[in-house]
This record gives structure tokens, C-alpha cells and sequence, in this order.
């Protein structure tokens, strides 16, 4: 799966922490998000809420989770979780190691709604 935006890349592929797992990765090579110019920075925020809001419309979650690290790979990227009630992790982080299988079908969904959502927000910043 792969949808482009301004600042960064949304990508998630077949094997997945979690089903509806995302990740936004910086077009900018940075390690920090406060090393982003300012634009960029709001870019991949808004960006990042894009996402949280397309896998929130599709998986209708209790909580989202978004999380930076950057120890393995020293390259501002997001993992974002939708979280599910019965998730195979509830009440403690997620397992990298445990993983689920996702079709064409099931990336093409979330390819789909990443994009519908950000269709809206440029529909929405035209109107404002």
C-alpha cells in the first residue's frame, strides 16, 4: 500500500502488527519532527491525522494509536494503530513479533479510505 502526500508516505504491507496498521513515513530525511521546516511539520501532522481519521471511519476503534520511535531506523516515520477491544494486545504494547495477514483486498480498503479522507480535507481547505 502506498498513498503519497506532501511531507510523507503512508505504506503498510501484507504482514502487519495489527490489521489496520499504517505507517506515515517523512519524505524529509530527518530524525526529529521539530528538525522539519515549519510547513512540513503542520504537513505531516495533518497528514498523520488524515490517516488516523480515514482508519477510524473504517475500523470504527475505541482509540488510535500513534507512536514515534526511531531507535531501529533513525527516520521520522509514524506507526499508527487503530486499537480494537479485542486485540490481541489489549492493556499492554504492541508485539512486533506476532502478526497478521492482509490481503490486496484488505490493503486496497485502507488505500481507499486514506485517500477519500484526504480528497475531504482538500475539499475542506478550498471551502476555508
Amino acid at each position: 500500500m502506498l498513498v503519497p502526500f506532501e511531507a510523507g508516505i503512508a505504506t503498510g504491507g501484507e504482514r502487519a502488527p495489527i490489521p489496520g496498521y499504517v505507517c506515515l513515513v517523512a519524505r524529509r530525511h530527518v530524525v526529529e519532527p521539530f528538525e522539519l521546516p515549519p510547513v512540513e511539520l503542520e504537513q505531516f501532522w495533518q497528514e498523520a491525522m488524515t490517516v488516523g481519521r480515514a482508519l477510524h471511519k473504517l475500523f470504527a476503534p475505541p482509540k488510535i494509536n500513534y507512536e514515534i520511535h526511531g531507535n531501529s531506523m533513525p527516520h521520522l516515520h509514524m506507526h499508527i494503530y487503530p486499537r480494537s477491544a479485542d486485540d490481541p494486545y489489549v492493556g499492554r504494547s504492541i508485539d512486533w513479533h506476532a502478526s497478521f495477514e492482509r490481503s490486496e483486498s484488505d490493503l486496497a480498503r485502507i488505500r481507499t479510505a486514506i485517500e477519500r479522507e484526504s480528497a475531504a480535507d482538500a475539499r475542506n481547505q478550498l471551502r476555508n
